[in-house]
Formats: structure tokens, sequence, C-alpha cells
């Protein structure tokens, strides 16, 4: 019987026993649904010493592709041979790759369809990442607004290739607002509290979820990646459909 799932001990990836769905178990890689405020770091170093593990699902030489914001949530791919490391991260370089991210975002003026592709660099000491266009690298995000949710907004994000917090920082400086931000916007506000029942809203999942979702995974080189909207993305769509 094939897995679905890949177990994780307590104090690995997360504080608690954690089991992580496998989306696609292929020849040359696994692709994964990874959770939010995971870091897609803490599981490669998990099963870079779990050899037994990774023999059950395959895998040789675990290695990741590309990495996916820790704040994120969506498919995080596990290359299985040194092979398939040195052939999918030349594609991904190659920027061989589209990836499409759901976004909940505050209502915005700024047309259904915005391109963005001003440089991303590292800033010199806090650890976020700044727009320059002396020392950023270039990057290119692409937005397309989908539908009204309630007062808010469901929009989809593509890009080829994924520089850090590029998704938050470029729609930002779009003036794309995405619900949850605490990172880049200057004036956060937590919009799920006033829906909230409960006086301890504080310690709501919403008050930590960032509800942007790397749903599809495209090449010409391998059949596409999907991975559905995850259970506090819909639930935090019903919300902001509350009048």
């Amino acid at each position: 019987m094939e897995r679905n799932f890949i177990g994780f001990p307590p104090n690995t990836i997360c504080e608690t026993n954690a089991k992580i769905k496998i989306l696609e178990n292929r020849d040359d890689f696994l692709a994964i649904d990874k959770p939010p405020n995971i870091l897609s770091e803490r599981i490669m170093e998990h099963l870079r010493v779990s050899k037994r593990q990774c023999a059950g699902l395959g895998i040789i030489s675990p290695n990741e592709v590309f990495v996916l914001d820790g704040k994120l949530s969506g498919i995080f791919l596990i290359t299985k041979t040194k092979k398939s490391v040195a052939e999918l991260r030349n594609f991904y370089g190659s920027q061989l790759f589209t990836f499409t991210f759901d976004l909940l975002t505050f209502p915005t003026a700024v047309g259904k369809v915005i391109v963005c592709d001003l440089p991303i660099a590292k800033h010199f000491s806090n650890g976020t990442m700044v727009i320059s266009h002396k020392t950023g690298k270039k990057s290119c995000t692409n937005f397309q607004f989908v539908e009204n949710v309630g007062p808010y907004e469901y929009w989809r994000a593509t890009t080829h290739f994924l520089r850090q917090h590029q998704i938050r920082l470029h729609a930002h400086e779009c003036g794309i607002g995405i619900i949850g931000e605490n990172l880049y916007a200057s004036n956060h506000i937590n919009v799920t509290k006033k829906f909230l029942k409960t006086p301890h809203f504080e310690n709501h999942w919403s008050m930590q979820y960032l509800p942007i979702h790397l749903s599809c995974l495209e090449s010409k080189f391998f059949q596409k990646v999907e991975c559905p909207l995850p259970k506090k993305f819909q639930s935090l769509m019903k919300l902001l459909q509350k009048k």
C-alpha cells in the first residue's frame, strides 16, 4: 500500500508529532504539502538523518529543489537521487518551472492584472528583503484577480523563480495587501478578530495565519503537481464572507 503521509516525531519540524501529506511519489521526486509555519529546512534536516524513512519512500539522496518560505503552505519538492536534484535544479535555475500561488487580500484598486518585476535584495542587517535596483536580483511576479470574498479579494500570483519573500514583497509594492501580512505592511490590520465570538481571539489560529498557498507547480519536463487549498485557507474565506 502506497504511503500517503510522512510522519515526524516531536521536536523535529515542530513541538508535537506531525504528519505531512504526500501529494505525488514519482521516480525522481517526492512532492509534499508543506503546512504553514513549518520550515522546509527542518523537513530536510530530519530526512537526511532518517535513512530508514527515506528508504521506505525510495529516497537515496534527499535534497530540496527550491525553498518555500516558512510562513507559506503548499507544494514542496524533495529529490530522490543526485541525478534528479541536478536535473531539477537546472530546470528551476533556467526558469522552466511555473509556480501558482493563491492569496487572500484586502480590497485593492490596482486593476485585475498586474505585473511586478522589481529586483529583490536581502537587507544588510534585519533579514528582510528589499527592492534594490543596485544590488537586487531579477524577479517577476504576475498577479491576477480571481473573485471577491465578501468585502475582501481572492488573487493568484505566478512566477518562474522564487526569491525569498517574493510574493509578499511584490504584492506589497503593487498595492495588494495580503491579509495577515505583518512583515512588509506598514499598517498591519488583523481583520478576523471582528468575526470571532471568543474573547480570546489573540489565541485563534487566524491570528498567525498568512493565506499564501502554492497550489500548482508546472513544467514541460513533468506532469504538473497540484495541491488543494488547505482547510485554514478555506475557513478564512468563510470568515471573510460574513457580513
